[in-house]
């Protein structure tokens, strides 16, 4: 095989290997095709240096092909028929030579039309890196801009908060000014009452003062005339007995227990088998009302609930408690007002609702905490708020179904937002409107939510199997809360849920009971 027949197929090489990179480099990610260019610039190079070296090889065969032409003529003085015999041997190579040359010229034609072809692709290998470059630069000044709308979301978002904050410390001040104002309108009105009364008193002494004179002329016929009907009963009636005992005065009605819609329950009545409740009592306190406790026995239940997709409450586990005793119902605003007015704590908002038997509301842990430690001053017997293990022991009331009556809601069994109450959704209720649990206890689904003495954990583990209290976790920033409230609905009414707040929080459907320590 010729020189020049090497160097086309390698040429032809080369070209098939360009063609495959630039259909690689059209597919290619920006960074893969600058490398195809720069593997096609150096395929085009060596290609340029095979049409070089084939140009220089078809100049030799010209040059080689005319020195054979021109050796006959040297040696025309040869024989005739040695000077045929080489014509003849010249016509032929000449015949080969053009037909040579003729496919030559092809080549070099088609070797032109291919470097066109070339020229023409690392023109468009070229036009694709510089489309890869400006690509990248696309994607990182994208990039950027990304950055810089994500700092101003978050600048925004942080003005967004302080701009929450500062309305809802303008609405608390607002609305402690309201409350402000309502305690100086109520004392105002009682300072009125109280000066109409000396006034009416004062009168009253001055008109006593001015008929004192004639009163003792009216008190003296009075009894002349008493002891004339006396001696003229004496005369005329000798049998008639004088000194007959006076009536009987009918019996006072006994006080009704607090809340006058809930009759008293029996001395003692049994849960299950085993459990039996005492009566519920009140601890007296050295002025106003004071929550209903009942005392509960020791026991082990299973606390949380593996059933929901709810993960706080999981693991299900055994928990074993001492007997204690819990509040009856929820502390009420009756009961909160007292603490608040000896204390001089300003009142909780009611939302227009009405005080009295309903439950407190609007108060923060701290709050509740405080009243707990104002009944232990009071009564001399150690309260406190309940703990999260202390509270479900006793919603439950030895159950171990969604709510304490079953798995299904029905109808007026307590106060939610689908439970068919005439206070769904809309306020709270008196507390003790609905039946109690088999322990006694009251609301411990719906009305309103209840603080805890819990710092809040995101699941059971770990938990002991003993002990009121778990001790340990973050109650700085959240609190267990437990029950529900009347604007809750399906799958926030089980006995298991679990919620958290901020302990400065303060809120319509959030209120507490009370639990007191008993020497076991």
């Amino acid at each position: 095989m010729s020189s020049i027949t090497q160097a086309k197929a390698e040429a032809q090489k080369l070209i098939k290997r360009y063609n495959q990179l630039q259909a690689e480099a059209k597919k290619a990610d920006p960074t893969e095709a600058a490398r195809k260019a720069a593997e096609a610039d150096k395929l085009v190079s060596q290609i340029s240096v095979l049409q070089l070296a084939i140009t220089k090889l078809q100049t030799k065969d010209h040059t080689a092909a005319k020195k054979t032409a021109a050796t006959p003529n040297k040696k025309a003085t040869g024989s005739a028929t040695s000077t045929a015999s080489k014509i003849e041997s010249v016509a032929t190579e000449k015949v080969v030579l053009e037909d040579r040359m003729s496919r030559l010229e092809e080549a070099q034609k088609k070797n032109r039309t291919q470097i066109e072809q070339l020229t023409r692709a690392k023109r468009d290998l070229t036009r694709l890196k510089n489309d890869a470059e400006k690509s990248v630069a696309s994607r990182t000044n994208d990039e950027k801009l990304q950055q810089e709308l994500a700092k101003l979301i978050k600048k925004k978002e942080a003005e967004h908060e302080d701009l929450k904050q500062e309305l809802d410390a303008v609405r608390q001040k607002a609305q402690k000014d309201a409350e402000l104002l309502k305690v100086q309108r109520d004392a105002a009105r009682a300072m009125m009452e109280k000066q109409k009364h000396l006034e009416k008193e004062q009168s009253l002494a001055s008109h006593q003062n001015r008929g004192k004179k004639g009163w003792v002329v009216v008190s003296a016929v009075a009894i002349f005339a008493l002891i004339m009907g006396v001696l003229l009963t004496l005369l005329f009636t000798p049998n008639l007995q004088f000194f007959k005992e006076p009536p009987t005065p009918p019996p006072i009605p006994p006080i009704p227990e607090f809340p006058p819609i809930i009759k008293p329950p029996p001395d003692e009545y049994t849960v299950g088998k085993a459990i039996k409740i005492k009566e519920a009592y009140q601890d007296p306190l050295k002025g106003g009302p004071s929550p209903w406790m009942v005392k509960l026995p020791g026991g082990t239940f299973k606390m949380g609930n593996d059933l929901t997709l709810s993960t706080e409450e999981y693991p299900e586990h055994n928990v074993t408690l001492k007997s204690f005793s819990i509040g009856k119902y929820e502390v009420t605003f009756e009961e909160y007002d007292w603490f608040a007015w000896v204390t001089g704590r300003q009142l909780p908002d009611d939302k227009g609702w009405g005080r009295g038997k309903r439950p407190v509301i609007n108060v923060s842990w701290d709050d509740a905490r405080e009243y707990t430690e104002w009944l232990t001053s009071q009564s001399g017997y150690q309260y406190r708020l309940p703990s999260e293990r202390e509270w479900e022991y006793a919603a439950k009331a030895g159950t171990n179904t969604f709510y304490w009556w079953g798995y299904k809601i029905g109808e007026n069994k307590a106060n939610c937002g689908i439970c068919g109450s005439q206070w769904d959704g809309r306020k709270t209720a008196q507390v003790g409107s609905f039946p109690p649990n088999k322990f006694g206890l009251h609301d411990t689904i719906g009305n309103v939510m209840e603080w805890t003495l819990s710092c809040f954990r995101p699941n059971y583990r770990g938990a002991p199997a003993t002990g009121h209290i778990w001790e340990g976790g973050n109650c700085s920033e959240w609190i267990v809360v437990r029950s529900s409230s009347f604007k809750s609905y399906e799958s926030s009414l089980r006995t298991t849920k679990r919620h958290n707040y901020n302990p400065k929080d303060r809120l319509d459907t959030l209120g507490f009971r009370v639990v007191r320590i008993d020497e076991n």
